[in-house]
């Protein structure tokens, strides 16, 4: 999806209007309040015009913001990050299963294979939400995919340590093949989209279509989190 034009940023609304010069913490409230107005990620000039501050001033804080997660860079621009998310008791993975659920289901429908969402963050791997295919359910229960699908040799695994769609065949579990694909969902956190079919079923044609997919969950969070 093409990035809107920049335009005009929003005038911030000033928490300190009782000395001449806006504090450190005024002026940083104010580059967040400028980024949570505007829909589209937002170049350092623009926000420091937009604020009323130097370039220099305004790349500071921004840089030191994005340390703590409240901002991040993407595409060169600025946008709110998921520390403020955080902060609002806004749930990461409950609006990745939101956003990625139908397309999941859609997939696994489609093709009787079942499908698996995780998200990384911090060394640890949380399952997002699943599709439980029909053609892998008659050879393995619900709960041993949920076991494949987090064993240390599953494609999950090398796909996050490859960044790279990887997969493995009949390793872990001999009766199915797995493809897997990381992709980044915000900050330094990694999503992993992985399908896994019977042996018995062609694997290699799944390949880009599970790409395109994972291509648009990102899209898709990307925008109703702007």
């Amino acid at each position: 999806m093409a990035t809107p034009p920049e335009g005009p940023l929003p005038e911030p609304v000033r928490s300190d209007q009782r000395t001449g010069a806006p504090s450190v913490l005024a002026n940083a409230f104010a580059l967040l309040r400028v980024l949570a107005a505007t829909r589209a990620p937002a170049g350092v000039t623009c926000l420091a015009a937009a604020v009323g501050i130097p370039k220099t001033t305004a790349h500071r804080l921004l840089e030191q913001l994005s340390a703590e997660g409240a901002v991040e860079r993407h595409a060169g621009k600025w946008r709110i990050g998921p520390g403020i998310l955080e902060l609002s008791g806004f749930d990461p993975s409950s609006m990745l299963a939101a956003t990625a659920r139908l397309r999941l289901e859609a997939l696994s429908r489609a093709t009787g294979a079942t499908l698996f969402l995780h998200r990384y963050t911090n060394g640890r791997l949380d399952t997002v939400c699943h599709a439980f295919g029909a053609h892998v359910a008659l050879h393995v229960s619900a709960e041993q995919q949920h076991t494949a699908a987090r064993h240390p040799e599953s494609a999950i695994w090398r796909a996050l340590e490859t960044g790279r769609l990887s997969a493995e065949y009949g390793r872990v579990r001999a009766e199915c093949n797995c493809i897997a694909v990381p992709f980044s969902v915000s900050g330094t956190d990694i999503a992993v989209l992985s399908l896994a079919r019977p042996t018995s079923h062609e694997l290699e044609s799944l390949k880009r279509p599970l790409e395109r997919v994972a291509t648009l969950i990102g899209s898709d969070l990307r925008d109703v989190t702007r």
